[in-house]
């Protein structure tokens, strides 16, 4: 038996080191053709987990041998694992070139594009790889899960199913469809499915475990949440993810020094994971710790600049300190990229504070115009105006939060002494 024979041997039964060095003598006796060993070099340093490696032989085995289709192709399945999407799709347009019906270059093609944001060009990649197989089944997971990160939930979920009758026991469909259940906010839906995963393989569902827990934080069920992050971090227990979700659960429960816990396990598993340093710093805003919170939500923003919910909760916890000016610059981003009744309505009482009533009736004018059934909103630009000397207003106003909620009890005060203010 020669070299490459013994190391394709030892390949076959998963001792890549070992077949790394009979691929090596092999290489020195020149057994074979020289991209042959290479390739087996790179699928064996690939399969070590040793990618930068791997490249390195596939392109020794690319020189030897320029027309050989799946050197190209195993080479753009290397760079995929190292996040390098733009110079893999280079390396299946070579493939494709040279063997035009190679159903799996496109739709890893497509699946690398849909990596890069391209989503329209992705999904026309893997149309076409099943077009070519129709039987394809990591086609169809692929073109569910492009479908599910571009928001294309349906679809997806109509992708995973076609998964499913070729493979019942298929966890990423079950998985998808679940994830795309809990996008649509259809909780206990996508808990079926990720139960499903579950018997499938207990052992190996942390991210089914993880993202039941997070259907039953949107269901407010917290305690049973936390039960199911406790299993998925029994099973990996370095799951950025949930620790923070069980963070989320812990803030739910009121119980921040606890959350606080799990979100800083989160950002030490991840410095950059905002969402972490966010959340954290809502639980330090919830006991009081403004500056500390601040600070969270500083970094959280220098991370991801376009994170609008670290601008929302900055905001409040600058109003908590009375940073009213300051509050208002955060408001206005928050505002500027979407209709967040809520902005409106804190930035309104920052000018209040700021004895601005006329911005602050501008700003409960935004609130009411999403929501006319705001009876606090009334009250409120009632009391602006009332500072402004508009009685005749405030009480049109008052009146107004009184009719949406009879028993809005300030409302009737600041009406009768508005009207006090009219009889004088």
């Amino acid at each position: 038996m020669s070299y490459f024979e013994e190391g394709l041997k030892l390949f076959k039964e998963g001792e890549y080191k070992k077949a790394v060095e009979l691929f090596n003598k092999a290489l020195n006796k020149e057994e074979n053709t020289k991209s042959g060993i290479y390739n087996y070099l790179a699928l064996s340093e690939n399969a070590l987990g040793n990618f930068e490696e791997a490249i390195n032989y596939y392109d020794k085995a690319i020189e030897t041998d320029e027309n050989y289709a799946e050197l190209y192709y195993n080479r753009a399945n290397t760079k995929c694992n190292l996040g390098l999407y733009e110079e893999a799709v280079k390396d299946y347009d070579k493939v494709i070139e040279l063997l035009p019906t190679h159903s799996k270059a496109y739709d890893d093609r497509g699946f690398a594009k849909g990596n890069l944001g391209h989503y329209e060009e992705a999904l026309k990649d893997i149309d076409k790889a099943i077009i070519l197989d129709s039987t394809n089944i990591d086609a169809y997971s692929d073109r569910a899960f492009i479908k599910l990160i571009s928001k294309q939930y349906i679809e997806a979920i109509e992708d995973y199913k076609k998964v499913l009758e070729l493979d019942d026991k298929d966890i990423y469909a079950y998985n998808g469809i679940g994830d795309a259940k809990r996008s649509l906010g259809l909780y206990e839906e996508a808990i079926f499915y990720y139960n499903k995963a579950i018997e499938i393989s207990p052992s190996s569902s942390a991210y089914a475990y993880n993202n039941r827990g997070v259907c039953k934080i949107g269901l407010k069920l917290y305690n049973e949440a936390i039960l199911d992050i406790n299993k998925s971090l029994e099973i990996y227990d370095e799951y950025t993810d949930a620790y923070n979700n069980r963070g989320i659960a812990k803030y739910n429960l009121g119980l921040y020094e606890e959350a606080i816990k799990d979100f800083d396990k989160a950002i030490e598993l991840n410095a950059q994971y905002y969402y972490a340093y966010n959340n954290r710093g809502n639980s330090k805003s919830a006991l009081g710790f403004y500056e500390e919170a601040i600070s969270d939500f500083d970094t959280s923003l220098n991370i991801e600049p376009s994170y609008i919910d670290a601008y929302y909760n900055r905001a409040l916890a600058k109003n908590n300190l009375g940073l009213h000016e300051e509050a208002i610059k955060d408001y206005d981003i928050v505002t500027e990229f979407n209709n967040n009744i809520d902005a409106y309505y804190n930035k309104a009482l920052s000018y209040y504070n700021l004895s601005d009533y006329k911005e602050a009736i501008k700003n409960y004018n935004k609130v009411i115009e999403l929501n006319h059934k705001s009876a606090d909103a009334y009250n409120n630009r009632g009391f602006a105006k009332y500072c402004l000397g508009f009685y005749e207003e405030a009480v049109k106003d008052y009146d107004k939060a009184i009719e949406i909620n009879p028993d809005y009890e300030r409302a009737k005060q600041n009406r009768e002494e508005a009207l006090e203010k009219l009889r004088n």
